[in-house]
């Protein structure tokens, strides 16, 4: 299984030239045969914090990366986008299949602190079936939540896909920024026994603020099997080993003792 991580400069509310990009890697994913390509938190529009005109109120978002999907051939984590949803806006990631079904569609639940008070939270976590087995979806600051990861692999998510938009806010050091991503992705696969595919947004959001990259392939045992170590635009892709989630499995047992309550 290749997985095409999108680690993208995010053009702050233009869409158009966001779609751009997206279309661009998107066709580079399924040249080099990519089965899966994932983008950044806020792919298309950027952060809509100052931009609430950006706000999907009838779907269009989605429908455009089902066919981005479809026309390319690949599975597609679209990144993530605010929606509309019975009057309430959420920061929602949806996973399309190679055809542009609609797979799942995950709303953020723990929303990062300049997110509160504007968007709704989710309440689920999503956990579904793919071609390559059960999947999960996560949020960037959701990563910090080792709770949601737990419930996503006890309802048998062996692949859990994070898209980001994380950055040093301006105030923390860049570098200490890059240690959590780091050790947050390691310790999610080591007691979730998921492979996490982490892809953060990179360049600046604003002049004091710029985004950490480093997105990455993380895998219990393993640990990372391909990172950008920087914060520039670019895309790998990513091979899945088979046979390492199974592996971790029968040495840590963590998933096995979840399900047999032996944690409490």
């Amino acid at each position: 299984m290749k997985i095409a991580l999108a680690q993208m400069e995010i053009v702050q509310g233009e869409i158009a030239a966001n779609l751009g990009k997206i279309k661009r890697f998107a066709q580079t994913a399924a040249i080099k045969k990519a089965d899966v390509l994932i983008f950044p938190e806020y792919s298309l529009t950027g952060s809509v914090r100052q931009r609430p005109d950006l706000i999907d109120k009838k779907g269009a978002y989605r429908k455009i990366f089902a066919r981005l999907a479809r026309e390319n051939k690949i599975d597609i984590v679209s990144g993530s986008f605010v929606e509309l949803s019975g009057g309430k806006p959420y920061n929602t990631s949806c996973y399309f299949d190679r055809s542009g079904k609609l797979l799942a569609a995950y709303r953020k639940i723990n929303l990062w602190h300049s997110e509160r008070g504007r968007l709704s939270r989710g309440t689920k976590p999503a956990v579904f079936n793919t071609r390559f087995g059960k999947a999960g979806l996560a949020i960037c600051w959701d990563l910090t939540f080792p709770e949601l990861f737990r419930r996503m692999s006890h309802k048998g998510a062996r692949i859990i896909y994070v898209p980001s938009f994380w950055s040093d806010a301006g105030v923390s050091s860049h570098e200490i920024e890059c240690r959590n991503i780091d050790a947050l992705c390691h310790a999610r696969a080591l007691e979730s026994e998921c492979a996490i595919v982490y892809v953060n947004a990179a360049g600046k959001y604003d002049e004091d603020d710029r985004l950490v990259g480093h997105s990455q392939l993380v895998l219990p045992i393993k640990g990372p099997v391909k990172k950008i170590s920087n914060n520039r635009e670019s895309m790998v892709i990513a091979d899945l080993p088979s046979g390492i989630l199974e592996r971790a499995a029968k040495v840590y047992k963590i998933r096995e003792d979840i399900q047999n309550g032996y944690l409490r």
